[in-house]
């Protein structure tokens, strides 16, 4: 490339505004949104501790499970025998 007279300033090409400026300026812009959006999110928690937990006490009865206690079972035991450690049987092989 030819020098410029003077004090030896080269001549260089101004630098285009392509698609990874565009991509710059959208991902600023999605980064500014996001903090848009946790800031809302934070400002309707709130301003104090939240109240401690009543501990029950070491003798209270356990909670029982969310369905309630196990329905007695019926004459002759329970209508569905319990699954053994293989699960269900296979059926036969062949026809």
């Amino acid at each position: 490339m030819a020098r410029a007279r003077g004090r030896g300033a080269e001549v260089t090409a101004k630098p285009r505004w392509d698609a990874y400026g565009g991509m710059l300026v959208l991902s600023l812009l999605a980064m500014v949104g996001g903090i848009v959006l946790l800031y809302l999110d934070y400002s309707q928690y709130p301003e104090g501790k939240p109240p401690m937990p009543q501990l029950k006490a070491a003798g209270a009865p356990a909670a029982q499970p969310a369905g309630g206690p196990a329905p007695p079972a019926g004459p002759g035991g329970p209508a569905v025998p319990p699954a053994g450690p293989g699960g269900p049987a296979a059926p036969p092989a062949g026809r």
